[in-house]
């Protein structure tokens, strides 16, 4: 921790760590995420809504004051909201509350506002997530049907094949989930089997394939925890060139690498954590240049068949895969939009 009195994003990281010493006493850890907000003791301003976030988790899970929770998180909400940042996972868990607290009518209301983002932007899927949890798995369907539907006609219009490799990506990504989550919900809801429950077999066997074609040339994403990260910088910080300048640098490209490979339809995604200590061993044994890519590539191989990798990508609530202990959604997902 930077100072005593200022909460950076690490800070926060940690805090939302389920293993954080701090959940022992859990109202004076609400206090002291509010008051740091109150008073400007926040490093990164972009963070204040996340910081609310996490106070109203604890509010919700800790103390199981669900008013104190909906306050929250409609204060970090305001913030997103003045930052800058997406409104998109405050927002879903803000409707969320609102059912919890018996206040349904508006909570539908704010998941329908919320609805145009299954066309537009990855990850949206939290807003039916949501339904299904408040017992409308029926509704989440109907909308995830017309979304699918939605992009799948926007892709085939004239001009449709104008867009760019990044937007194409971003858009194959979105209807793989929304169809993968579609399926799985007609199969839960016992409805029958339509064309885009096969395109959705369509593509999960094209996953696969592509998959099998990609093991030939890749055996895992390799990824840095971030005391391994800064170690390794520490000793070689020519690698900054490939890896980040920055932990959040390292593991934002990692996470849009891995959107990038789901959105190819490649399945069965994870990651290798490396090590500075074990890389170093890897470099003198074999006299290699430490920046060179090859020699991350080939350490990477190495660690292929390791027991400790990492699936990609972890529910939204569980925590993250990077090792900040944070939510999911809180941390690493974000960094892919």
């Amino acid at each position: 921790m930077t100072s005593p009195d200022v909460l950076t994003t690490d800070d926060l990281d940690d805090i939302g760590h389920y293993g954080h010493p701090g959940r022992a006493e859990p109202q004076a850890l609400l206090d002291r995420l509010v008051r740091a907000v109150d008073e400007g003791r926040i490093a990164d301003e972009r963070d204040r809504g996340y910081a609310l976030s996490l106070a109203a988790g604890i509010a919700e899970e800790d103390l199981k004051d669900l008013d104190r929770a909906l306050a929250l998180i409609e204060r970090g909400i305001v913030e997103d909201r003045a930052s800058g940042e997406s409104e998109l996972d405050s927002r879903a868990d803000r409707a969320r509350l609102l059912h919890l607290t018996g206040r349904e009518d508006e909570a539908l209301a704010e998941l329908t506002e919320l609805r145009p983002l299954l066309e537009s932007e990855p990850g949206a899927t939290h807003v039916t997530e949501v339904l299904e949890e408040i017992g409308r798995a029926d509704l989440a369907e109907r909308w995830l049907t017309e979304a699918v539907r939605t992009l799948l006609t926007r892709t085939r219009e004239p001009g449709g094949d104008t867009l760019t490799g990044d937007e194409q990506e971003q858009v194959a990504a979105m209807l793989f989930g929304l169809l993968r989550q579609r399926h799985r919900l007609r199969h839960e809801l016992d409805l029958g089997h339509d064309d885009l429950d096969e395109l959705a077999d369509r593509l999960d066997v094209a996953a696969e394939q592509a998959a099998d074609r990609a093991a030939a040339e890749t055996s895992g994403l390799l990824y840095w925890p971030r005391n391994e990260f800064n170690g390794l910088l520490l000793r070689w910080p020519q690698l900054a060139d490939q890896l980040g300048g920055t932990w959040d640098e390292h593991r934002t490209g990692v996470e849009r690498e891995l959107v990038a490979l789901a959105g190819e339809g490649v399945p069965g995604l994870a990651l290798v954590p490396g090590s500075a200590e074990a890389y170093a061993g890897f470099v003198t044994a074999g006299d290699r240049d430490p920046a060179d890519e090859d020699t991350l590539d080939d350490y990477a191989d190495g660690l292929a068949d390791q027991a400790d990798a990492v699936s990609w990508p972890p529910g939204r609530n569980e925590p993250c895969w990077c090792g900040s202990g944070s939510k999911y959604k809180k941390c690493c997902l974000p960094r892919s939009r």
